[in-house]
């Protein structure tokens, strides 16, 4: 589990925690999806990042989210230096893919001011060549603090099923060039 504070400074600190698939959550990407991006879905309150407030977010099936929501196209070439999809959150930004039983798919728990949205990637390929599912993780956007979360699950022995040309891009993208997280 990673955790970041995206209002005031950018600092990771890893933690250990629990994943906790989603049950009754939004799915906003299906099974079988390679290169592809949400349509713009609720965030359900104001979430602060850079110093600017969103309400709206898109995922892509290429392990990030953005608050962009004009972006039509799902970049799978993880690179958080780019000027483009930004700003980013990329809890594990590759050219992944979902397999035949995955999903992208978002949750709003709790109550005000202390909601929580859950945004999860469920049986991942990493990469979109894969043959057999390597990862499911989650983003967690939290109401009042903006501390975000990215939280990871290893099925069993499943991370042997990533591709020899596996990478990742995990960290954060601002508005503009330059600006940057990266681990």
């Amino acid at each position: 589990s990673l955790r970041a504070n995206a209002q005031l400074t950018y600092n990771f600190v890893g933690v250990a925690g629990t994943y906790t698939a989603l049950s009754g959550a939004t799915s906003i990407l299906g099974a079988n999806q390679d290169d592809a991006i949400s349509a713009a879905s609720p965030i359900g309150f104001n979430f602060t990042f850079g110093g600017t407030s969103y309400t709206q977010f898109k995922a892509s099936t290429n392990g990030w989210l953005t608050f962009n929501t004009a972006i039509t196209t799902s970049n799978a070439f993880n690179d958080l230096t780019a000027t483009v999809d930004r700003p980013i959150i990329a809890p594990l930004w590759d050219d992944l893919a979902t397999n035949n039983a995955g999903s992208v798919s978002y949750l709003l728990s709790g109550t005000s001011p202390n909601r929580i949205l859950t945004v999860q990637w469920d049986k991942m390929f990493w990469t979109f060549s894969g043959s057999t599912f390597a990862i499911n993780f989650q983003v967690r956007l939290f109401e009042t603090t903006n501390v975000l979360e990215f939280v990871y699950l290893r099925n069993g022995n499943q991370t042997a099923n990533v591709t020899a040309s596996a990478s990742a891009s995990i960290g954060l993208a601002g508005q503009c060039a330059g600006d940057f997280y990266s681990l």
